[in-house]
């Protein structure tokens, strides 16, 4: 009887027999299965950090942010009406001549002699494109009255399921949300950035008019930003706690809305007055250089102009006015306007009146002119406010220098918690009520017919948080879709995503990459089985007059299994050393170069100056590492079951006989 000891030095002997071919064995699988192993190991670590720089910048929660789903408004009901449907042309034409016949009574009514149809958006146009075959040019034109008349009352009629905060609350409850924010845009105000606190109105400067390839002016490049061209989102103060600092002097002076800006965004407006210094190129100097350029704009403040569209007309009558005047200035003909407006004196200031010369027949023609243009398009009264805000916190930006790895790094550890500079609602409600400006604010966003099925203001979000991962994961992948127009995406009221950061980024890798990792997974193992399979195979088949031997000294049939099984469990687990030290060696020297800038691009971007937590590349809790590893060793014995059995059922005599 062979014992466990005797079928180790029996084991043993037979290793070092075979020395050429089991390292050659060893090597190239060991080369297949480490590679595979160190990336396991890399994923698993970059998910892991990714994850806890998440629960550090959020306190825990995990944010899903859902968008009404726009593939709902084509899938069904008027939207999908082809612009040449000979039926839809009669109606909308229907409609038009309905909507002619109630602006000439109007006209008749208010005494307006000088109305002309022709005037009015034609509700039907032809295509001049000589390649569209005749039966297709003539069209509903969508910008006509007509159409927009039509398409509202169609989609009233529409039983559309409900797009609203009480909706998204009840879709995201079941897997598990424990609270809903909402984050309203404020981008539709068209807020407009007074550089240094001045205005001039007298002519629209743009650099770029000179051509598209002329270098943007300082004040082009400022205007460019968020806070230049009224970019403003606003959110609960817990999503951007991290990025909020203490009062300071200059906050206790004076206040303003509360604002959070990119610190590209600072720089542009504030680097020449307040003396920033200019972000360094080496990632240990980031830190350092971001607190200091936040403390630096704690507390500034700058002013935006806000001005309806009616005020926005009254400035380019004015303006074209001026410019006319100073045309004519010499010339005796010219008949001065009776009415002339003048500019604003003073920044974010009102048109007002520098001449009135009319007859009483005229102030009767215009008033009756504005009661016939609001009776069909209702008009706000002229509206001209400035907004002061006061910056009391630094958001993240990617520097546009980094290039290569790095720049990998920042796409993947980005935040993001609002369009352009955001706003804490709650510091802003705080603020006294003439500082607040909530008139102003609450003014909904100007939107088309199309959007009556949305059920809620275009440009706000709806923001779910998670207390895990793996339940903001799960809400996200029932209710996103990658192909738009998929029978089961236009059922969805929302889309979900992720938001603020990139916290599914590993996670949206695998699963974008996973046929891509099933075929390699699927090749790798069986290149690998077919090197060890083909040599185990031939060891085992070279064996047989020592099988026989064996036998005929006695030994049991399981005493031989047991020799060829310590046999193979000592080839699997030399693969798998190897395997494992290339894995750890792949992963270890992706620590030692990357490791570093990853953790100060994570801080900066998650808003987390403390030690810990640290980025790192190395993540052993994958089940896949340990799968790759047992499979080898499973490999290993499945591929010495067939010789081995064939070898131990054959007649021992004929194979001493035969060798």
């Amino acid at each position: 009887m062979i014992g466990p000891l005797d079928a180790i030095t029996l084991a043993r002997t037979k290793i070092r027999s075979k020395r050429l071919r089991l390292l050659i064995t060893t090597v190239v699988s060991a080369l297949v299965f480490g590679v595979m192993a160190g990336a396991t190991v890399l994923f698993d670590g970059m998910a892991s950090s990714l994850t806890a720089f998440g629960r550090q910048n959020l306190k825990g929660q995990y944010l899903v942010q859902g968008a009404q789903n726009p593939a709902r408004m084509y899938t069904s009901g008027p939207m999908t009406m082809a612009p040449n449907d000979p039926t839809l042309i009669a109606e909308v034409q229907a409609i038009h001549a309905t909507y002619v016949a109630e602006r000439k009574a109007a006209a008749k009514r208010l005494g307006i002699t000088d109305y002309d149809e022709r005037s009015e958006i034609p509700p039907v146009v032809d295509d001049p494109n000589p390649g569209v075959p005749a039966e297709y040019r003539r069209t509903v034109n969508h910008s006509s009255v007509a159409y927009g008349r039509w398409l509202k009352a169609k989609l009233a009629e529409m039983p559309v399921e409900a797009a609203d905060a009480v909706a998204f609350q009840a879709l995201v409850a079941p897997y598990g949300a424990t609270r809903v924010y909402e984050a309203r845009n404020l981008a539709h105000l068209q807020l407009r950035l007074l550089v240094d606190g001045k205005e001039d109105l007298t002519k629209v400067t743009n650099s770029m008019a000179a051509g598209p390839t002329a270098e943007p002016t300082a004040q082009d490049k400022v205007m460019q930003t968020a806070l230049g061209n009224g970019s403003f989102t606003v959110v609960d103060d817990q999503l951007v706690q991290n990025y909020l600092v203490a009062p300071n002097a200059a906050r206790e002076a004076t206040q303003g809305v509360p604002v959070l800006v990119t610190v590209e965004d600072a720089l542009a407006v504030y680097e020449k007055s307040l003396s920033l210094p200019k972000r360094p190129t080496s990632p240990k100097e980031q830190i350092q250089w971001f607190t200091s350029v936040r403390d630096k704009v704690n507390g500034a403040t700058f002013i935006s102009c806000y001005r309806n569209a009616a005020e926005q007309g009254r400035v380019e009558q004015a303006r074209v006015q001026a410019n006319e005047k100073e045309a004519n200035k010499n010339n005796r003909d010219w008949v001065r306007p009776s009415l002339e407006l003048a500019l604003p004196t003073s920044p974010c200031g009102m048109v007002t009146v520098a001449r009135d010369v009319r007859t009483n027949i005229e102030r009767y023609a215009e008033a009756s002119r504005l009661a016939f243009d609001r009776e069909f398009t209702p008009q706000e009264e002229p509206l001209a406010e400035p907004v002061t805000f006061q910056i009391v916190g630094l958001l993240p930006s990617t520097s546009p220098t980094l290039s290569g790895v790095d720049s990998v790094l920042a796409s993947m550890l980005s935040t993001n918690f609002g369009f352009g500079a955001v706003i804490p609602e709650q510091l802003w409600q705080s603020l006294p009520t003439e500082l607040r400006h909530e008139a102003l604010f609450a003014k909904p966003a100007q939107v088309d017919p199309t959007s009556v099925m949305w059920g809620g203001n275009q440009g706000d979000t709806h923001l779910a948080a998670f207390p895990t991962v793996d339940k903001a994961r799960s809400a996200v992948r029932a209710n996103s879709c990658t192909m738009n127009w998929s029978p089961v995406c236009e059922t969805m009221p929302f889309q979900l995503a992720t938001y603020g950061s990139n916290y599914l980024a590993v996670d949206d890798i695998t699963t974008q990459l996973r046929p891509v990792i099933i075929t390699l997974l699927i090749i790798t193992f069986t290149i690998a089985t077919i090197i060890i399979w083909a040599m185990m195979g031939r060891v085992i088949a070279d064996s047989r007059r020592e099988t026989a031997v064996f036998r005929a000294i006695g030994a049991k049939r399981s005493d031989i299994v047991a020799v060829y099984l310590t046999y193979s469990l000592w080839v699997a687990l030399r693969i798998v050393a190897f395997a494992a030290l290339i894995g750890a060696a792949i992963a270890i020297a992706i620590e030692v170069l990357y490791a570093d800038r990853a953790t100060t691009i994570a801080r900066l971007a998650y808003g987390v100056f403390t030690d810990d937590p640290t980025f790192t590349f190395i993540g052993l809790r994958s089940p896949v590492l340990w799968g790759i590893l047992g499979g080898i060793v499973a490999m290993t014995l499945v591929a010495i079951t067939p010789p081995l059995l064939r070898n131990i059922r054959r007649n021992p005599i004929k194979d001493m006989r035969d060798e």
